[in-house]
């Protein structure tokens, strides 16, 4: 296994200059850590663009169980596929550290999307976050904890600490906690470190070393 399996971020504010950024940006809040910014199932009528801080992707399915389907940070776009299917939104979208963000209602993004030619871009985008999502149970637990750990360094644009659980990462990656805690003893204190609702890398070149060394028993 290698690197090559973490796919590499393109966020919304990659596609537009700075002054367009700016503008749809203008009116930020700022939210702390454990808000919930979108709920599953609410209609639609907005997107969030993401300026700092990261957030957590998580959705419930029919009898309540929940998966953290993903990672976002700045630079992204949050709660636009309500926009573009019609219906309800298909997740809720959590805080995990101060974040500022700009609500932006649909018809301001539905213009923003026009003026710059985004929809083909933008497409691109959900496909790339499918792919995201459908690989993230790929490989064995200490590969898949390795390639989300990986993951939210990038996200986060280089942040190493992160509020977040064993249960979590479990949920993400698709393994038990017992699992997730079992491949964090192999990965050793000198690669991550995990503490109570806490992960920390204590070395990203070691991590990435990690993804392509082999388990040992």
């Amino acid at each position: 296994m290698s690197e090559d399996r973490v796919i590499p971020v393109r966020i919304l504010r990659d596609l537009v200059s700075s002054e367009a950024w700016a503008g749809l940006t203008r009116y930020p809040r700022t939210y702390q850590p454990g808000r919930r910014l979108l709920e599953q199932g609410t209609e639609g009528v907005c997107v969030l663009a993401l300026i700092s801080g990261l957030v957590k992707v998580i959705r419930r399915d029919r009898i309540g169980t929940e998966r953290l389907l993903a990672f976002r940070g700045p630079g992204e776009i949050l709660g636009e596929m309500a926009l573009q299917h019609g219906g309800g939104r298909l997740a809720d979208v959590w805080t995990m550290s101060v974040c500022k963000a700009s609500v932006v209602s649909a018809d301001d993004f539905s213009r923003f999307v026009r003026d710059h030619k985004l929809a083909a871009p933008l497409a691109q985008l959900a496909t790339n976050r499918l792919v995201e999502q459908t690989t993230a149970h790929d490989g064995d637990v200490r590969e898949r904890l390795v390639t989300a750990l990986l993951r939210l360094i990038e996200v986060s644009r280089g942040e190493v600490s992160f509020s977040l659980t064993r249960q979590e990462l479990a949920q993400h990656i698709g393994v038990g906690r017992k699992a997730v805690a079992k491949a964090l003893e192999q990965l050793g204190p000198g690669c991550v470190q995990g503490g109570k609702g806490h992960i920390t890398v204590t070395d990203v070149a070691a991590l990435r070393a990690a993804l392509g060394s082999p388990v040992e028993a």
